[in-house]
């Protein structure tokens, strides 16, 4: 009996491992498309720029995403090179479905900071915060030890803060650790509001916009049929050729009652279309390929932001045509009357 139960679950391992195989080789074979993508362009985002993340700071990230993860049960999107001063965002799920509710994260070691009687003492670039509470983004601290099994975080806000004119200085309380009760203040916390919701992702992935912009990206999702269906393992293509793998992965876990759902929460600014077919084996696994474009507010969101940036452009002041008569002094009184004097300044001197 133990024999035939270890070989039947033998036999149902090689049978998911071969459909998942199947399925992650197929899109070796995506056809070419016709129209092809143009070449990466690099960002035009000039806002704040981060160190390289070091060794420490990696491991405060892979804590804090454990917490995350297996704690919360929420989807932790780690943020590579962000130029924003954020590390990953943490977004609520609602038994797996996504909600368009996050938290955006600055992490840390407790190596970065200073040890204090109530807490750790941090300190962050001023371009940082100016970016956060210009675009009301709400951005988390966290503060993790060596050993990443204490993690404390604090909410950054201005109030809380202390200024210069190069950076900008935190407590974060020993008090508030990285557990269900702070799962629950966060949840109140984040705002549910569609328009602050909307506001916040498009400062958060203006990066991933700009890299983006002008071409068509494609975006590849898993799906497994079986109900209720759940969305995975998102690739992001910038190429035309996809064989040598994605320029950025995710690795979600969605259960969504269709794709639309997912895109029009996660991304909002974005439109997309099919290239091609679902592509479906064994009836369980299923390929969406999407072509994925900016929509028109998102490129006027970005033109928006590159001008206040900037600044006003310096343009020579217009020239007046010259008048092609004389003002008549009937004209001139006329002019004067329907500004509420009876004469103009000249005649009243006289």
């Amino acid at each position: 009996m133990m024999r035939r139960l270890q070989a039947a679950l033998f036999a149902t391992g090689a049978h998911i491992a071969a459909l998942l195989t199947a399925a992650f080789s197929s899109l070796a074979g995506i056809r070419r498309r016709r129209s092809p993508l143009k070449p990466l362009r690099r960002s035009r985002h000039k806002g704040p720029k981060n160190h390289p993340v070091d060794q420490a700071t990696r491991l405060a990230v892979d804590a804090s995403e454990q917490v995350f993860r297996r704690d919360f049960k929420w989807f932790f999107r780690r943020i590579p090179e962000s130029d924003i001063g954020i590390e990953a965002r943490a977004e609520i799920l609602d038994e797996g479905r996504a909600t368009g509710r996050f938290m955006a994260l600055h992490i840390r070691s407790e190596t970065s900071c200073v040890r204090e009687e109530e807490g750790y003492l941090y300190h962050g670039r001023k371009e940082h915060l100016d970016y956060w509470t210009r675009h009301s983004l709400p951005v988390y601290l966290l503060v993790a030890d060596t050993l990443g099994k204490r993690i404390v975080w604090q909410r950054i806000e201005r109030p809380f803060c202390r200024e210069t004119e190069e950076e900008w200085s935190i407590v974060v309380p020993d008090a508030n650790r990285l557990d269900a009760a702070a799962r629950l203040l966060f949840e109140e916390a984040i705002p549910a509001d569609p328009e602050a919701l909307m506001r916040s992702i498009f400062a958060l992935d203006r990066p991933l916009m700009e890299d983006m912009q002008d071409r068509i990206t494609v975006f590849v999702w898993d799906e497994w049929i079986a109900p209720p269906s759940t969305f995975c393992n998102l690739r992001i293509y910038f190429k035309e050729d996809r064989d040598s793998g994605p320029d950025m992965r995710f690795d979600y876990h969605l259960r969504a009652d269709s794709l639309h759902e997912i895109m029009t929460r996660l991304f909002p600014w974005a439109s997309y279309s099919y290239a091609e077919p679902i592509a479906e084996y064994s009836e369980k696994i299923a390929v969406h390929v999407l072509d994925v474009e900016l929509r028109p507010e998102a490129c006027a969101y970005l033109d928006a932001e590159s001008f206040l940036e900037a600044g006003y452009p310096h343009e020579k002041e217009p020239a007046a045509p010259e008048p092609e008569d004389f003002v008549t002094q009937e004209e001139e009184r006329e002019f004067w009357r329907k500004r509420g004097v009876n004469q103009a300044p000249d005649d009243r001197e006289n």
